[in-house]
Order: structure tokens, then sequence, then C-alpha cells
């Protein structure tokens, strides 16, 4: 069930995108075609790259911070276990 603040964002989404949609057709802007552009994936489908060609993707899309990696963690209590984020400045 929604809450007022969720109903709230979405009749001020939906206002936004009835103004921009105008401005569109204002300016004679075929929307559609905008839609199809923005729906078409620079990436490459991830389920055919090689295992090395994932990882590449991978460290192009989070480069930048060498200083972050993955710690594993696993909960006794339950046997749950994932993964969390750690920095080496800590």
């Amino acid at each position: 069930m929604a809450t007022n603040d969720e109903r709230d964002e979405l009749v001020g989404l939906r206002a936004e995108n009835a103004r921009l949609l105008a401005l569109l057709a204002q300016h004679d802007i075929d929307d559609r075609a905008l839609i199809a552009r923005a729906t078409e994936s620079a990436e490459p489908d991830r389920a055919w790259l090689s295992p090395s060609e994932k990882v590449a993707l991978f460290r192009r899309l989070f480069r930048g911070r060498v200083d972050l990696y993955a710690t594993r963690w696993e909960s006794r209590s339950s046997g749950k276990s994932g993964y969390a984020p750690a920095c080496g400045n800590e």
C-alpha cells in the first residue's frame, strides 16, 4: 500500500511528465523517437560476454576507487552469508 508521500511523489512525477511531453510537442519533437533511442542499449548483452569481458565491464563501471573491496560475512546464528563493502582507509 502506498503512503501519502509516495502518492504525492507519483502525482508530481506525472505532472512533470505531462509538462515535459507538452514541451516536446511545443517544439515539434517526436517523443517516440526519443524513447526508442533512450531504450537502445549502448552496452553489449552481458549474457554473451566472456568472463574476462565481464570483469573488464565491471572494472570500467566501478573504476576510480581502488581502495574499495568486498569482505565476506557469515551469520553464525542463521547461516546466511554475503558480502559487504570495505575500504582500505578504515
